[in-house]
């Protein structure tokens, strides 16, 4: 190699994972920040119940890439050792109570969590979920066997909203701000 030679920078390659949690539909707001404050190559794993919320094809506006469906004939350019293997962190963003239970208990149970058992990279979950949810012994009990199995679990933020069916004000753990976020990805991207 000549001394004058410039070394290409190989980008960072975030993978978010996205479940079924109405907070998804924030998901465009924080993949352009993550994206402007980034530069990095950033795709999209949805399941199939965070498409009931957000159509893939509207994700895909704001992504590099975008992975959703449990197809069999998918799974030739998308199966989860693949990619592993293309990228260097995930951050599952929102990640439901339902995702949190079966990653603790060690479930694979569609190509999400199948990624995340087999990531060899740092993997960091967003809770959001209702509050009773989220104090239930279960979730406790899921969450510290997350952390003790070296998982990320970030601490939600607690957000007042107006519940229409309850007819009252509502508190529930929620996503941390952007720029929260972004601090946590770059703070744990590969040096």
């Amino acid at each position: 190699m000549k001394n004058d030679e410039i070394i290409p920078q190989i980008k960072p390659r975030i993978l978010i994972g996205a479940t079924g949690s109405v907070d998804i539909t924030l998901l465009p707001k924080y993949l352009s920040a993550i994206k402007a404050a980034i530069d990095c190559t950033l795709t999209v794993l949805m399941t199939n119940n965070a498409t009931t919320f957000l159509p893939a094809s509207t994700v895909a506006l704001y992504a590099d890439r975008v992975i959703s469906g449990e197809m069999p004939q998918d799974w030739p350019t998308d199966k989860p050792s693949r990619i592993v293997a293309d990228h260097d962190i995930m951050a599952v963003l929102p990640a439901t109570a339902n995702t949190l239970a079966t990653v603790a208990c060690g479930g694979a149970t569609n190509r999400l969590t199948t990624v995340v058992l087999a990531s060899t990279f740092p993997v960091l979950f967003f809770p959001v979920m209702g509050q009773v949810m989220w104090e239930k012994k279960a979730t406790r009990r899921n969450i510290t066997q997350l952390r003790d199995d070296d998982y990320h679990v970030i601490e939600p933020v607690w957000h007042e909203n107006f519940d229409v069916s309850l007819q009252r004000m509502v508190g529930h753990p929620s996503l941390p701000d952007i720029e929260t976020v972004i601090s946590l990805l770059k703070r744990h991207l590969p040096k």
